[in-house]
């Protein structure tokens, strides 16, 4: 609505366009680096409107003091998170997760994995080695997507969910650039993207 009283243009055009600029922040994940160093992975399920009995779930993977990934997976299992995860971590990282077996099949092969159990209420871990094991930055990213969707846009979509994560992604990877810096790195990630309002029956 911001945009269409902005752009003195129709809701379906403004509508459009947001969609077309959450489409193109999306990473290249088959391009971009792999996550090291320490590297947080975790889920959520966000509300479907279409179909209230079911929901949408969003997998994330976030360095600390780095960069995030986002995908929205059918279901929590160890196929799908291990596909969302492969090449996007480096095998050196140490990965901090939950206690969902998903994770324990999928970070097979890694070089760390810690695990909290929020069912004993643990939350953050100090270790004998000075570390912290805990998953408080998925948690904290988790929270500017839900407050996203249930303050501004109120009702979206699962088929539109994807794109939602993608500028929730995007804003998260350039939170300490200026607008100048960010415009600068966004431009680029336009290049050979396209998204059609809708699809051609042929």
């Amino acid at each position: 609505m911001q945009l269409k009283r902005m752009l003195k243009t129709t809701y379906r055009t403004a509508w459009f366009l947001a969609h077309r600029i959450r489409h193109a922040m999306a990473t290249d994940l088959k391009t971009a680096p792999p996550l090291a160093n320490t590297v947080e992975a975790d889920e959520t399920f966000m509300p479907n409107f279409e179909k209230p009995e079911s929901k949408a779930c969003v997998a994330l993977i976030v360095e600390r003091n780095g960069q995030a990934r986002t995908k929205v997976i059918a279901s929590v299992n160890a196929k799908n998170i291990g596909e969302f995860m492969n090449g996007k971590i480096s095998k050196s990282a140490t990965v901090n997760t939950d206690e969902h077996a998903a994770y324990k099949l999928a970070l097979k092969g890694y070089k760390r994995h810690d695990r909290v159990n929020h069912g004993r209420y643990e939350y953050a871990r100090h270790n004998p080695d000075g570390t912290v094991s805990h998953v408080n930055t998925c948690e904290s990213f988790f929270s500017l997507l839900k407050r996203g969707v249930y303050g501004a846009w109120h009702c979206i979509s699962r088929e539109h969910l994807p794109k939602y994560a993608s500028e929730f992604e995007f804003r998260w990877n350039s939170r300490h650039d200026t607008d100048g810096q960010r415009m600068a790195g966004f431009l680029p990630m336009i290049a050979g993207k396209r998204l059609l309002y809708r699809q051609p029956a042929n």
